[in-house]
């Protein structure tokens, strides 16, 4: 197994996400409040797929990802990071498993002033296209 990138990772399913009350919004305002996440691991990028190790184990393979997206959306609001998003937008990953549709939101490398989701949203892209 080649690795090809390695990240610190801070990830929710959808539905985690969709579950966050206004209290949660509201802890967002602070700026020591890292973006919104139920998980953390390390995120491993190879040839074949993204796995994701921490207290919980995910392995999402290149062939099974139906969409690569970078930004907000109606589940994970702007409104749930600090500076309205400026420095931190997630990279959404849906995929499948089975037969259910899985969408995974993932902040990888988080900052004070930033991350690397745009790195890691445009390797995804040209790993995609080849």
């Amino acid at each position: 197994m080649q690795i090809l990138e390695i990240g610190k990772v801070m990830w929710s399913f959808d539905y985690e996400i969709a579950a966050l009350t206004l209290i949660d919004e509201a802890g967002a305002l602070f700026s020591l409040t890292p973006p919104p996440h139920h998980r953390e691991g390390e995120i491993i990028l190879t040839a074949d797929s993204i796995i994701i190790d921490g207290h919980n184990f995910l392995n999402i393979p290149l062939k099974k990802l139906e969409q690569v997206y970078l930004g907000f959306d109606d589940v994970y609001k702007r409104s749930l990071v600090k500076n309205n998003g400026i420095f931190c937008q997630p990279l959404r990953l849906r995929y499948k498993e089975g037969d259910e549709t899985m969408v995974v939101y993932l902040i990888v490398d988080h900052r004070f002033f930033g991350t690397k989701n745009q790195f890691w949203f445009d390797t995804l892209k040209q790993l995609l296209a080849d």
